[in-house]
């Protein structure tokens, strides 16, 4: 992945975690406590969970009153359509797909609907090494 496409979605502080998740053995729990501790604006989506440590957890993303400019997706590729339709919607810039989370179709729907794709990147080890972007 471009490291200056990633560096820019980086430098954006409204994110949304979609598959976040109170299971502190799970990368929606990582990825959530990860963009926080570096100080972002995040937003955990789950519909399956009321909050996370005290955080409420928005059951989609047409449910945040906030602008997002970055949405990480920590959810199967067969689960991910219906998030691309919403951050469509909302005017997401970019989507960044856990490994795993991928998929072509997916990253096809991104790229027709002008949101960024990010794949093939892990974004805990890119806040990890933030300064070499």
């Amino acid at each position: 992945m471009n490291s200056e496409v990633i560096a820019s979605a980086l430098s954006f502080k409204n994110w949304a975690v979609v598959g976040a998740t109170p299971n502190k053995q799970k990368y929606g729990y990582m990825v959530y406590k990860k963009l926080k501790e570096k100080g972002y604006n995040v937003f955990a989506i789950n519909p399956l969970y009321d909050e996370i440590e005290d955080d409420k957890v928005y059951k989609t993303l047409l449910d945040l009153n906030q602008r997002i400019d970055c949405v990480s997706m920590v959810v199967s590729p067969k689960r991910g359509k219906l998030y691309i339709e919403q951050a469509t919607k909302i005017g997401v810039k970019y989507v960044w797909f856990q490994p795993g989370a991928e998929s072509s179709e997916l990253v096809e729907l991104c790229e027709k609907n002008s949101i960024v794709p990010i794949y093939n990147a892990c974004v805990l080890v890119a806040l990890n090494h933030k300064n070499n972007f």
